[in-house]
């Protein structure tokens, strides 16, 4: 597929699949279980039809006030660990596209990038994503280099208390610690152009730890890891982070109501509804079907919003059920993988065309402005609205 035939992100994900190896396609598009999940968040929101008001308009405003930044789009990337594992340099893809673009650029603890890199090529729009370590004088140095960095928001993710088991991966041998196997090395040599690549820049690594490992090489890293992983984040910690970081904090992995309250009573800044994209409980609910109870609870407090995001019409219909910002994660990664940067760009204009065609659509001139008013509630055909939106968004 010539990228002047990408008409969509599936398109991306057929060629994404075509290009890399399949072990890499698995780890970065599989979920947990046998990915019931992934569906699931998927299907709910494919789901949801909308309820065109009044006249269809042809301009409308695509922008989003958050934490004292104007956003142009109403999507950002989301953390994605190991990307460089799509193709040689897709941390960095995803950087400069954010910065060129403005947007929101979430960088992963697993980044396959060094946190300093990373924010130096998008200084104006990235955030960091923080997995808590079992050692917390761990913690606070990760935390002093993000600050160092320039880096204002941070994303606690609260929903990895273990490792989840992704069948698909184990089908393909790709688990750690990773030994290669014969089947590894004929899935390589398939996709000459991927091992090229990806031999030039090196295996990825997970960057942001390797400094506090003696020899830094994969094996090593991911053995500390392992022996890091604290077992869940209880609130104590979160009220800890909250004393210890300056800027904007985030609670990412709610999907309950009584969650988001008691985050924003320890002084969160935003909640993120997510269910990691499907990949830590495979029977996890679908997030857009808990968006709208966790906007309620938490009044005029920014909801975030991520997992199954495929398309401009999932990000307007997050915004309607509440949602102030929507986070996509495997988008951008599959046009990384089928066409290197020009994917990651490809994408973006992808999601931003459908965004702004879908607001003109059904004749909401802001996305500030949606409400469920856009969501038709009963049968097709039926005509019923949604109900009057539970609290306006935050800018």
């Amino acid at each position: 597929m010539h990228i002047e035939s990408v008409s969509c992100i599936d398109d991306l994900r057929r060629a994404a699949l075509a290009r890399i190896p399949r072990f890499a396609y698995t780890f970065l598009a599989g979920g947990a279980g046998n990915d019931a999940g992934v569906r699931r968040n998927e299907q709910e929101l494919a789901r949801l039809l909308f309820a065109p008001v009044g006249m269809a308009t042809g301009r409308v405003d695509t922008s989003v006030r958050l934490f004292g930044r104007t956003y142009a789009q109403p999507f950002g990337f989301a953390p994605v660990g190991m990307a460089n594992l799509a193709w040689a340099g897709c941390d960095l893809m995803l950087a400069e596209t954010a910065q060129r673009e403005s947007l929101p650029y979430v960088i992963s603890t697993a980044a396959s990038t060094e946190l300093e890199e990373l924010a130096a090529r998008a200084p104006d729009n990235c955030w960091f994503q923080l997995y808590m370590l079992r050692d917390d004088e761990l913690n606070f140095a990760l935390l002093d280099r993000v600050a160092a960095a320039g880096i204002e928001v941070l994303a606690v993710t609260v929903d990895t208390p273990v490792r989840s088991r992704r069948n698909g991966s184990i089908r393909e041998r790709f688990e750690q610690p990773f030994q290669p196997h014969p089947r590894f090395v004929l899935d390589v040599a398939r996709h000459p152009r991927w091992a090229l690549r990806t031999a030039r820049a090196g295996m990825p690594n997970l960057m942001n730890y390797s400094r506090y490992v003696e020899g830094g090489d994969i094996h090593k890293v991911a053995a500390f890891m392992k022996a890091q992983s604290r077992g869940g984040v209880s609130w104590d910690d979160i009220a800890m982070l909250r004393r210890r970081w300056k800027g904007p904090l985030v609670v990412k992995g709610i999907l309950d109501a009584a969650d988001a309250t008691r985050a924003a009573r320890e002084g969160a800044d935003a909640v993120w509804v997510s269910n990691h994209g499907g990949r830590q409980l495979e029977s996890a609910p679908a997030t857009i079907s808990v968006l709208p109870a966790v906007r309620e609870a938490v009044g005029t407090l920014p909801v975030l919003f991520d997992s199954g995001v495929r398309g401009g019409e999932d990000i307007v219909k997050a915004g309607a059920l509440g949602a102030t910002m929507a986070f996509c994660g495997r988008a951008p990664i599959f046009g990384a993988a089928a066409f290197g940067a020009a994917g990651v760009a490809k994408a973006h204009a992808v999601l931003a065309d459908e965004v702004r065609t879908t607001l003109a659509q059904i004749g909401c001139r802001r996305f500030a402005d949606l409400s469920p008013a856009f969501i038709h509630r009963g049968e097709p055909g039926q005509g019923e609205r949604g109900r009057a939106a539970p609290a306006a968004r935050a800018a």
